[in-house]
This record gives C-alpha cells, structure tokens and sequence, in this order.
C-alpha cells in the first residue's frame, strides 16, 4: 500500500459515492488505474465494504445506548447465539478481565420498547445489567437491522 491507496481510502471514507473520476482527478491516475487500485484494496480485504448511514430518528428509532452487563453463568458461545438473534443489540464487545462482561450497544424505537428489551430474555443471559442511554446515533460501523426493528 502506498500514499496513493491511502489517499484512495480518505476519499472514499469521506464519500463512498465519490465519483471515480473525482478520485482520479484527486490522486492524479486514469480511471482505470483507480479502478484496479480498488480493486485490488477489496481482494486484499483492506476494503471490506461499502455503507449506507441511516438517520435512525428519521425511522422512528429514538433511543440509542450501551448496556454493560456480567456473563457469569452461561458459555459466552450461547450467548452470542442469542444475541445474534436480538435486531436491537447492534454490537458487542467482549471484557475478559477477572470475569466475562459485555458491552453491548443497541438502538430501540422508544422507551417503552427499550423496557421491553431490559425486562425480556436479555435477563437469563446478563447476571448483572447497566444501561446507559446516549443522545446521538450510534458510530458510523454499526448497521440497524431494519427489517427487524420496524417490527418492534
């Protein structure tokens, strides 16, 4: 990788729908030597893919947080499995540091929805259970299950 692929990949963070030719025009190549430089960044996995942000509000998802909890007494491979079947939990992120704990980020329609969310089966997983709120969405990787929240 060189200063051209990084400049490539600053664009492209900037604007995934840059147009090709801007990008040439900027790192001073043919369009077809972006287009090779690309791909190339894909086959090699630098670029795993390209996003669409969502404003979540504008769908009528209005609550965004963290919940950290202990996963004491079940095998985090279990809890894993049940997580990836909850649309609200967006990310997880494991603590392994004198016990198992999890961070988990997650995004509900409203308040109601997000009680029903603490109160449910999250609660046979987590020994213990910290939720906090956060105004704002959530980091530019975490994707929504649309499908799923509109559900909710």
């Amino acid at each position: 990788m060189d200063a051209v692929d990084l400049k490539i990949l600053t664009l492209l963070q900037g604007n995934a729908r840059i147009k090709l030719s801007d990008i040439a025009r900027e790192v001073h190549l043919s369009v077809t030597a972006v287009v090779r430089r690309m791909e190339r960044l894909e086959d090699r996995g630098v670029i795993r893919g390209y996003r669409t942000l969502v404003d979540m509000e504008q769908l009528g998802i209005t609550v965004h947080g963290f919940m950290l909890g202990g996963v004491y007494n079940v095998m985090l491979p279990r809890f894993y499995d049940y997580i990836d079947s909850v649309p609200e939990i967006i990310r997880c992120e494991t603590i392994i540091s004198g016990g198992k704990e999890v961070l988990l980020e997650f995004c509900c329609k409203d308040l109601d929805a997000l009680m029903d969310f603490y109160s449910g089966d999250i609660r046979k997983y987590l020994d213990s259970m910290t939720v906090y709120l956060v105004k704002g969405p959530p980091g530019k990787d975490a994707p929504i299950t649309l499908d799923k929240q509109q559900n909710r």
